[in-house]
């Protein structure tokens, strides 16, 4: 007689085997979805501040910079807001900046309630938002127009800010950082905050070096 598995035993081991993959998969795409956000936001973060020294050379320190004050009368899309944010685009970032195409973008972003006003697509398929504000918005959505396009899981935020009084968001000691980190002591402050206004995640992830952490409070 020869020895040989029953059908039954073929089953049951590919079953046992489904289970597993069912239960590891997940984790498995979670990680990598992660590590490819993160590999992406510190490009990001790199390639912007690069552009920024760049033209600091041919244009001094951004607090010289012209950049007119957004539209007060209709703060979201003022009539002349979009083209205030292009003119500041095209006069001291795109000539530095590595990137596919841009256009002009009246949507709203996020929680649906932060205005957009350019968009720029990167070369790895991500998403730069420009906002006239205080400061210029900067929303990085990592990957693209793909779901869930909310702040914390696959948007980020990032200022570029002027004068003395805006600059003193990032510290006082730059111009371009993540969003607000002056208002944090340290990880910990940076992590609650990140917990109630998933916007601030980004210095959270600056404090980890871009990395998610197994605390970070959301997951793509």
């Amino acid at each position: 007689m020869k020895k040989a598995f029953t059908l039954a035993e073929v089953l049951i081991t590919l079953g046992i085997i489904g289970v597993v993959a069912a239960l590891t998969l997940p984790n498995i795409v979670g990680y990598y979805k992660r590590k490819e956000s993160s590999v992406r936001i510190k490009r990001f973060y790199s390639i912007m501040e690069q552009a920024i020294r760049l033209s600091e050379i041919d244009n001094a320190e951004v607090m010289y910079w012209e950049k007119e004050s957004m539209d007060t009368d209709d703060p979201d899309f003022g009539t002349n807001n979009p083209k205030k944010t292009l003119k500041y685009f095209l006069s001291y970032i795109e000539p530095y900046l590595k990137y596919i195409s841009y256009d002009t973008n009246e949507e709203y972003i996020g929680d649906g309630n932060s205005p957009s006003e350019l968009r720029i697509k990167m070369a790895d398929g991500s998403l730069v938002y420009l906002f006239n504000g205080s400061c210029i918005d900067m929303v990085l959505d990592v990957n693209g127009k793909k779901a869930p396009n909310k702040w914390g899981y696959d948007l980020f935020d990032f200022l570029l800010c002027k004068d003395s009084a805006q600059k003193s968001n990032c510290g006082g000691s730059k111009h371009w950082c993540t969003y607000g980190p002056a208002q944090y002591k340290n990880r910990e402050e940076a992590l609650a905050k990140c917990k109630i206004k998933p916007q601030t995640c980004s210095v959270l992830l600056q404090y980890d070096n871009w990395e998610f952490k197994e605390d970070y409070p959301y997951k793509l």
